[in-house]
């Protein structure tokens, strides 16, 4: 069975994704899911998750390192408001198209608007929003152009997308190709 960390459990309370992380922390839930993203992404793809707040950026953060493949320790970065300078300095790294790292960068909300990186190949919602404007300037993020990149994917773990169908703005959907193994 999972283990609660933290917060109380109510009996008979259905919780959903918009609690985890505010009201109950479940590492193995957590683990679950970065097992399934690790799983479905190119390793060497930069990629940014955007989670429920900056202790959720931590633990997404250790547990890809955990379960990473690459040796560089700072392969996955937090970049939130609490790393100050040093978080800075990952972000300009992660801009830059000629570093390969960091390749993965947490966070909660600093990275969701302003932020020029134009080869993100992956945008990762590991928490709900509630807003049309933040849910498109998040997505927003990878569609930065850059030379051989026609397409990003949104890994939407919290079904965000679903309140913000828009045909207009989304235009067809495209089905996803098989992921190459590398």
């Amino acid at each position: 069975p999972d283990i609660v960390e933290a917060g109380e459990i109510e009996v008979g309370r259905l919780y959903t994704d918009g609690d985890f992380h505010r009201v109950i922390i479940i590492r193995e839930y957590e683990v679950d899911r970065v097992e399934q993203l690790l799983a479905q992404i190119n390793p060497n793809e930069k990629t940014i998750i955007f989670c429920a707040n900056q202790a959720h950026a931590l633990m997404i953060r250790d547990i890809i390192n955990e379960r990473k493949t690459n040796p560089n320790t700072t392969y996955c970065v937090r970049v939130t408001a609490d790393e100050g300078s040093i978080g800075d300095q990952y972000l300009r790294d992660f801009q830059d198209n000629e570093k390969t790292i960091p390749t993965i960068l947490t966070t909660s909300q600093k990275l969701t608007t302003g932020v020029d990186a134009r080869n993100i190949r992956n945008i990762v919602l590991m928490r709900p929003i509630n807003s049309i404007i933040e849910f498109k300037q998040i997505i927003g993020r990878g569609t930065r152009l850059f030379d051989g990149k026609d397409f990003f994917t949104v890994h939407d773990f919290v079904n965000a997308s679903q309140n913000f169908y828009d045909p207009e703005w989304d235009g067809e959907p495209v089905d996803p190709e098989p992921k190459e193994t590398p």
